[in-house]
């Protein structure tokens, strides 16, 4: 059994559910969840087995269904829209929120009362655990379910996830705040459990998390957005769908093995495939790649295993040191990005190396021209001058193979 630990990070705990899809598509069995924040809420309605339920709440989630809010108005400020008359009314709500001593969250002890089931929470073979600071006691409170009192699990919920911008209440005459400014990621609760294998899901949220330093005894595995995720206070439907589908593919890559940056590709099973890449390369691709580097010119074969290869893994900031297939990988990556070609998706290495070969060779019959013409087609304009010398690198290299088949 594994033991599934959900960070801290308020709206980037869309991500989690992603995250979970995943594992559950792939029987992962799960023992135990320990989260802080939006993570202990998201784990009481996973062992609660309300996936499903949880997974729609964030596809529909809205500023004023966490706080007392209009949206329209929340909608403004995120989009930067406020006119002149806008601002009066911002300036008055901050008074009222600065007068009113913070959010009023009435909506999100609501959203607890119908979606948390505690005892169902308390019934499920699943262990549970979450993290809050108790400020009226000036301690942290570590607490699995057996440990809170009947009747008291969604205060406990509440706790976890009081933060300071939150109208200022007590629960049980004290005074709790955020688990995250404690420990935001609560693995070692699991392990004082006895799990020997964890599964950490960041979300890189602001709070503080412990250094991972583990038993030899103990494996985990770390998920982590391979994206940008938003703020912790973009409570908005649409970015949560793209946070679990970034969630999900993710976690594909973390239990499957997969490979790459921006997308997510099974590696050719075969090692020498790389090296016989390399080896097959033309003397004439070598010296156009040694024009585009501004490489002198030495023996061909020299030259790409001397100076061309650490030259790329040098710009592409992967280390000289790299496998010969990370290499590929990444300019291959770089390549699809260029050609617009869908992330989402899983992909083998020859797979998507064919398609991105097939893309290439539509576009050029359309006659647009060198590589640059190529890049405003798909409206993608490099920022930096490295970009474009790698996408003409990658375009020798990717073009050639069709002139082998």
């Amino acid at each position: 059994m594994h033991g599934l630990v959900l960070e801290g990070g308020g709206a980037k705990g869309s991500y989690h559910i992603g995250v979970y899809k995943a594992l559950k598509e792939l029987n992962v069995e799960i023992g135990g969840i320990a989260g802080t924040s939006i993570g202990a809420l998201n784990g009481a309605m996973i062992v609660q087995n309300d996936y499903e339920r949880c997974y729609d709440l964030w596809c529909d989630i809205t500023y004023s269904m966490v706080a007392d809010v209009d949206d329209e108005d929340i909608d403004k400020i995120m989009q930067l829209k406020l006119v002149r008359e806008d601002l009066s009314f911002l300036k008055d709500k901050i008074k009222v929120l600065i007068t009113g001593r913070g959010l009023d969250i009435t909506p999100l002890k609501g959203l607890l009362d119908i979606y948390i089931d505690e005892e169902k929470i308390r019934k499920s073979k699943m262990d549970f655990g979450m993290v809050a600071i108790n400020l009226s006691q000036r301690k942290p409170l570590y607490a699995f379910v057996e440990d809170i009192p009947a009747g008291e699990l969604k205060n406990h919920l509440m706790a976890s996830a009081y933060l300071p911008i939150f109208k200022s209440e007590k629960i049980n005459g004290e005074r709790f705040l955020d688990g995250g400014f404690y420990d935001n990621l609560p693995f070692k609760m699991l392990l004082e459990k006895g799990y020997k294998d964890l599964i950490l899901v960041r979300t890189h949220a602001m709070g503080y998390t412990r250094k991972i330093d583990l038993p030899s005894d103990v494996n985990a595995l770390l998920i982590s957005p391979s994206d940008n995720i938003g703020k912790s206070y973009e409570y908005d439907g649409n970015k949560a769908k793209k946070n679990i589908e970034l969630g999900y593919y993710d976690g594909l890559k973390a239990i499957k093995g997969l490979k790459g940056n921006k997308y997510y590709i099974h590696p050719q099973g075969d090692k020498d495939y790389y090296f016989e890449f390399l080896l097959n390369i033309k003397e004439e691709e070598v010296r156009e790649i040694e024009k585009i580097l501004k490489l002198p010119e030495i023996p061909y074969r020299r030259s790409l295993f001397e100076h061309i290869i650490p030259k790329i893994c040098s710009m592409l900031s992967i280390g000289k040191d790299c496998s010969y297939e990370e290499l590929f990988i990444y300019l291959l990556e770089k390549k699809a990005e260029c050609l617009n070609i869908e992330k989402f998706k899983v992909y083998d290495f020859r797979d998507l190396l064919s398609l991105v070969e097939d893309r290439a060779i539509n576009i050029y019959k359309e006659e647009l021209g060198p590589l640059d013409k190529l890049i405003e087609k798909v409206d993608i304009i490099p920022v930096l001058n490295k970009e474009n010398t790698l996408l003409e690198i990658a375009d020798i290299l990717f073009r050639r193979r069709d002139q082998t088949k």
